[in-house]
């Protein structure tokens, strides 16, 4: 949900640009969704779907322990925070993890939404979601459903929801048009969605 502060698009994609540009580096793959990709008329935040490149470190007062994966594009975060670019609202809070990060751009106030997508296979369902609007998002869930499938877990899932006492069976969609296929649905443009 956004903060408030609300700017025509052509202003609003240009934070999108700036923030996306500077977390490219930590990023295997990043794109902006939301209201920005749709092409709506104002936008009240800046929502990206990521793939962040990974570091993997080994505990050194553990022998022979696990080595210990980092996602870079949370570090880099930090980074932008400590720069003044980026504050990170309530960093530590519950809703901030590894999948997301809520973030705002100091110099304009706009909500920046950062979606982290793990595995890279199932970014077509967290790119179709979080490009909305929602009740799109909610009506293709609902429909999902309808044709034997659910969402869960940022994953599509052929089979009910819980699929009851059996494994789900994991749909890769590395591609957002790869959602609609698994389902049996016509792809809609972002900016036909409503």
């Amino acid at each position: 949900m956004s903060s408030g502060v609300r700017m025509p698009l052509p202003q609003a994609r240009a934070v999108a640009g700036e923030v996306l540009g500077l977390l490219e580096p930590a990023c295997e793959r990043i794109a902006i969704a939301g209201s920005i990709r749709r092409e709506a008329p104002d936008a009240g935040d800046v929502e990206l779907v990521a793939i962040s490149k990974t570091r993997f470190e080994r505990d050194a007062s553990v022998l022979f322990g696990e080595p210990i994966e980092t996602a870079v594009v949370q570090e880099h975060m930090r980074t932008l925070a400590a720069a003044g670019i980026l504050t990170l609202d309530g960093f530590d809070a519950p809703a901030q993890g590894e999948r997301y990060t809520k973030a705002r751009h100091v110099a304009t106030g706009l909500q920046v939404d950062i979606f982290t997508v793990r595995p890279p296979a199932q970014w077509g369902v967290i790119y179709l979601i979080r490009t909305g609007p929602a009740s799109f998002s909610r009506e293709f869930v609902a429909g999902a459903r309808r044709r034997g499938f659910h969402v869960g877990g940022g994953a599509l899932h052929r089979g009910g929801l819980g699929c009851g006492a059996i494994a789900c069976e994991v749909i890769d969609t590395p591609e957002e048009a790869d959602v609609f296929r698994a389902i049996g649905l016509r792809y809609i443009a972002p900016e036909d969605r409503r």
